[in-house]
């Protein structure tokens, strides 16, 4: 009997006139790509509708991708069906951010359970709150950092700094311009292992989110291979920053 595999879509790219390559982060095996034929056919049972970004989706795997070699999926059906991600703007904006984000962070290939549960809840999440979701691609981006290896030290003290190159507070400023000003090192550390409820209900005003967002995507782009462009960042700050 076949096994179901969860997956979380990251990207899918057309290719030729009908098909689809589709990168897909799974829970039971880390990164895959397939190739799904036929996917804008009017009667195909894989429609590329399934295959939009960030979508929770359950299939089975007929062919075993490897190195150099798409396999292939059947039986394809949505995990979840979005409720208000796809009707308000703001959130279809923080979307976009999020699955840029991870794919250009996600480049492991093997099994990550915990990684896969806190981007399939974080998404539940937002999905269904209604209010107070603001600093969610704050607490997303910080969290992320955690399961890519190299979360903040938890070492803050009042009037520190935080240096993004070390990853830690410091009393003293670095001599290099990476690094939080005093003021938004304590936002930070407030946001520090605080659950996502407890993150997203922090008052912060418009220019306390961009400062500190502006800030973990540099601490992101330190420390991970992620490309200078980052155009849903742009769209983000127009529509909810």
């Amino acid at each position: 009997m076949d096994d179901t595999i969860q997956g979380i879509v990251l990207q899918s790219v057309r290719y030729g006139d009908t098909s689809l390559i589709v990168k897909v982060f799974t829970r039971s095996m880390g990164l895959r790509s397939y190739m799904v034929k036929g996917a804008f056919n009017h009667n195909s049972k894989n429609r590329a509708a399934l295959f939009q970004n960030l979508h929770l989706i359950n299939y089975i795997e007929t062919g075993k991708p490897n190195r150099g070699s798409l396999g292939y999926m059947k039986d394809v059906q949505l995990a979840t069906v979005y409720q208000s991600i796809p009707f308000v703007m703001n959130k279809s904006a923080i979307l976009m951010y999020i699955s840029e984000l991870l794919s250009k962070t996600l480049t492991e290939q093997e099994q990550n359970t915990a990684l896969y549960d806190f981007i399939s809840k974080s998404l539940l999440w937002l999905d269904l709150v209604h209010q107070d979701y603001a600093n969610f691609p704050l607490y997303f981006t910080l969290e992320l950092t955690r399961h890519l290896g190299f979360y903040p030290k938890t070492n803050h003290v009042a009037g520190y700094c935080f240096d993004m190159l070390e990853g830690s507070f410091n009393h003293d400023l670095p001599i290099h311009p990476y690094y939080f000003d005093t003021e938004t090192a304590t936002i930070l550390s407030k946001m520090l292992d605080a659950g996502i409820d407890e993150s997203c209900r922090l008052p912060l005003n418009v220019n306390q989110r961009r400062v500190l967002l502006d800030g973990l995507v540099v601490f992101v782009r330190l420390h991970a291979p992620v490309m200078n462009e980052f155009r849903s960042y742009d769209v983000l700050k127009t529509v909810l920053l």
